[in-house]
């Protein structure tokens, strides 16, 4: 399997020295990228997330917080894919928040046409979709050739393991080589980090659209308001992903890119 064409990069800066900053030990600055971004204009930035260094890793790419609305949906719709296509996975997940309004129901079902092209698609629902209408959001997933795994699980074969990945309403207890839950609002970490997951990706909180530092793993001044607005985060043997997301109500970011995580399991 190919790396990005993008050269996709981890999101990590060199830490502080704690010699210069003793109480601030773990400190980070934020990407460094381009700080402000107005508008959709700019390509959608691609993190890795590394759980595996296996030559023949299982490539889940996560997309969330896509928001589709009247104006946007077109633009939005194209950067998904491209960033899909640069990146080859082998398993792309939707992590809920796909659309804002009933009319992008058919865009949805489109995009995700064109993504299952590339790969198999599971998705689950968000807090936005909920709004929409759950059923009718799968539905739309389900039409373009997508998995709904909210309430359910998909056992993906590659290179003679089985990753299982889950959605948020359902119990933890599955079987698997490598165990995955795909869930939207990352307060679920709360339970799921003693659950045994090897891997938790959530979205929802677009890293507060704005990141003056990074902090033990949190995004402040977001983690201030929000205990995990993380970017990555371990704990034993599972690590928790937060993704910034794709699309926000106002889109205006600093220091903050919008998104995908591709995760090597």
């Amino acid at each position: 399997m190919r790396a990005c064409d993008d050269g996709a990069f981890r999101d990590r800066s060199p830490s502080i020295k704690s010699a210069s900053f003793p109480q601030l030990s773990g400190l980070r600055l934020p990407w460094s990228g381009g700080p402000l971004e107005i508008g959709l204009n700019q390509a959608l930035h691609v993190r890795e997330e590394r759980l595996s260094t296996r030559h023949d890793a299982c490539r889940l790419l996560y997309i969330s917080d896509i928001h589709l609305r009247n104006g946007r949906s077109d633009t939005l719709a194209r950067q998904v894919l491209d960033a899909a296509t640069r990146c080859s996975p082998d398993v792309v997940l939707l992590g809920g928040d796909l659309v804002d309004r009933p009319s992008e129901l058919n865009t949805l079902s489109d995009l995700v046409g064109k993504l299952h092209d590339v790969a198999p698609v599971l998705a689950i629902g968000g807090n936005h979709d909920r709004q929409i209408g759950m059923d009718r959001v799968r539905e739309a997933v389900a039409h373009g050739g997508g998995q709904w795994i909210h309430d359910g699980i998909a056992r993906v074969m590659h290179g003679g393991r089985v990753i299982a990945v889950s959605g948020p309403e359902t119990a933890p207890h599955v079987d698997g080589h490598v165990r995955v839950l795909c869930a939207h609002n990352p307060r679920i970490w709360k339970t799921s980090r003693h659950a045994g997951y090897d891997l938790v990706l959530a979205g929802h909180l677009h890293g507060c659209q704005l990141v003056a530092c990074e902090y033990r793993d949190r995004l402040f001044p977001g983690a201030m308001f929000y205990p995990y607005c993380f970017s990555s985060h371990q704990r034993g043997s599972t690590r928790l992903v937060v993704s910034r997301g794709v699309s926000d109500l106002v889109p205006i970011r600093w220091r903050c890119p919008r998104e995908v995580v591709l995760c090597y399991v």
